[in-house]
């Protein structure tokens, strides 16, 4: 063993070390590594810092910086995902000279989250060195939580509580010429009492259980007194929500009047009258992500009478040339209240930010957010609290 080599030999065996490491975008550690003659030295040097790597189960994070590893017999490997749009050629690793590893850095807020996949010549692969996945609509990614990001534990089952009962429902619309699957959840003590509810109407409805858990978060914030119990009607744009062929989304919340009628004329008398639902607008929410945030916006402005309540999430506000951002900057004020937020790592932080000062100018009540993750199921569900308390916290 080179007797050169005690500070590689800390900055490999410490845990704290590593971290430093991190800080300094990894390159002190690639530098000492790379300078080790010895072929068969540099590649155990290689092997320790994969071990501690291993051990952690997650890639070298400090404050502000991570560093991703990864170590094969590719020619070229990038990173794919939120941090740089998904862009396959974007970020190419750095590979150490004269051994199979690469690596690559980047600064970040201390609170942000990304998912990823690591492209090893031509194939997408999930980062081996990286315990952590993330659901994605095109399957598991690779995720990063910085330090400071705090997972919303409200998503999360928690026994011993009341929990609220879930009808399923297959709703014929004439106006839409096909059958709705609806999924309506009624708070816990529903059957036993006489109480009317305000309620939420939720596009995507079945990604929005099975991705973001919302009707897990109504039962752990209704139990908890932090909201006051209300009915949400989860709406599947797939005619079989089991084949993803069928999911009409594109067109049903593509600023579709249909698509609106159909909720106001055909949906809601049927609620209002198989439901103990308040019907006045103040009582009435909408909410949708990407589309459907689009759509969402779209159903408050053109009618208010209806919906008194909206919140977007990562709304698609560029369709159609921005043609709904021309109607809100042309048209009067509405009377509806407005929750928007966005990520801000390639996400919709560009429109949502037009849209936010137009509303504000005009006068309307609007909660805006933003948090450094990206278009995302995960990022969406972090922000399901803040939406309801928004609207139905107990003052």
């Amino acid at each position: 063993m080179n007797a050169g080599r005690p500070l590689l030999l800390s900055l490999i065996s410490l845990g704290a070390p590593l971290a430093a490491a991190a800080q300094d975008r990894f390159e002190p550690v690639a530098a000492q590594i790379a300078s080790i003659p010895d072929s068969a030295e540099r590649s155990r040097a290689v092997g320790s810092v994969i071990a501690r790597v291993t051990s952690s189960g997650t890639p070298m994070t400090t404050d502000s910086t991570v560093t991703l590893l990864y170590r094969g017999n590719a020619r070229r490997v990038f990173v794919a995902g939120d941090i740089n749009g998904w862009d396959p050629r974007s970020d190419e690793m750095t590979r150490l000279a004269g051994t199979d590893l690469f690596y690559r850095s980047w600064r970040l807020d201390p609170a942000a989250r990304f998912e990823y996949k690591l492209i090893a010549d031509s194939a997408w692969i999930i980062d081996p060195l990286n315990s952590l996945r993330a659901a994605g609509g095109f399957g598991d990614n690779s995720e990063i939580r910085m330090p400071r990001y705090r997972y919303p534990v409200e998503t999360l089952t928690q026994e011993g509580i009341p929990r609220g009962n879930i009808d399923t429902v297959s709703f014929a619309s004439t106006r839409l010429g096909r059958r709705i699957p609806l999924y309506v959840y009624t708070p816990a003590g529903y059957s036993s009492g006489s109480a009317v509810y305000p309620v939420l109407f939720v596009t995507d409805g079945g990604e929005y259980m099975s991705r973001t858990g919302l009707h897990v978060v109504l039962d752990n914030l209704i139990a908890r007194g932090g909201i006051d119990p209300l009915i949400a009607v989860f709406i599947d744009p797939r005619t079989d929500p089991g084949d993803p062929r069928t999911n009409t989304r594109m067109s049903d919340y593509a600023l579709s009047d249909p698509f609106v009628d159909f909720l106001i004329t055909e949906l809601r008398p049927h609620l209002l009258n198989a439901y103990r639902i308040a019907g006045s607008p103040s009582g009435t929410a909408i909410l949708g992500a990407s589309m459907g945030g689009l759509i969402a916006t779209y159903a408050a402005f053109t009618h208010p009478e209806v919906f008194g309540l909206c919140a977007a999430q990562s709304p698609a506000y560029q369709w159609a040339h921005d043609t709904l951002i021309t109607m809100l900057r042309s048209g009067p004020r509405k009377e509806f209240r407005m929750y928007l937020c966005t990520g801000t790592m390639h996400d919709a932080e560009t429109r949502a930010r037009t849209v936010r000062d137009i509303m504000r100018g005009k006068g309307y009540a609007i909660t805006y957010e933003e948090y450094p993750e990206s278009h995302n199921w995960m990022n969406w569900r972090g922000r399901l609290k803040g939406i309801l308390t928004a609207f139905w916290g107990k003052r």
